[in-house]
């Protein structure tokens, strides 16, 4: 028999986290309030101060949600696949395409636009996200060594470099919004050149 109260806090957060992410998308973090976000969710302020601490704690909490979405490929029924090539192109695949949806971008350049005011913010979105990504995707690296599946000397060296090749330069252009949306023909080239470059070369 399912926990309900799990099931019912579950629910609540993520009705906290939707509200949150279309108050900061319309409001911006400095404009966006606590207050707005449990009008908008119906919740309490007892609830988010116990589930995010603050307001930091909550956008960092969105972008680790995000990032829970982008590592399905690792931890679920891809995971288990003998093959690194085919899930290594589905994780890359799944990253991209949320790394460059519209929702992903705004929040992006949020944080940048934030982080010099309040470096805790970067720092916190920052291991929520991409270190939290970049530590799940080192982790399965040492996996398939140890299974003799791959040869990675330096999986966390492996693993940084991976993810700057995946994002070519198709990040920065949206981000910089240089003409026109990548579209999805090109984010799956870039991946699927990027996976393979990377395939051979740590077995080098």
């Amino acid at each position: 028999m399912p926990d309900v109260k799990q099931t019912r806090g579950e629910k609540r957060r993520a009705r906290l986290l939707e509200a949150a992410r279309a108050v900061f998308l319309e409001r911006g973090f400095e404009g966006a309030t606590l207050d707005q976000v449990i009008a908008v969710s119906g919740g309490s302020r007892a609830t988010l101060y116990e589930q995010f601490g603050d307001k930091e704690g909550l956008f960092a909490a969105i972008v680790g949600e995000i990032c829970d979405d982008i590592q399905l490929p690792l931890a679920g029924g891809l995971g288990s696949d003998p093959d690194p090539g085919t899930v290594l192109q589905a994780f890359a695949l799944r990253f991209m395409t949320r790394l460059m949806d519209a929702e992903s971008l705004a929040l992006y350049r949020l944080v940048i636009a934030e982080s010099r005011r309040l470096p805790g913010l970067g720092e916190r979105v920052f291991a929520a996200g991409p270190e939290r990504g970049a530590r799940a995707l080192s982790d399965y690296l040492r996996a398939q060594s140890r299974a003799g599946r791959m040869r990675v000397r330096d999986p966390d060296l492996s693993v940084r470099i991976f993810l700057e090749m995946i994002k070519g330069d198709l990040h920065t252009r949206a981000l910089f919004r240089a003409g026109p949306p990548p579209t999805a023909r090109e984010i799956e080239a870039t991946v699927r050149g990027a996976v393979g470059i990377f395939l051979r070369g740590v077995s080098a």
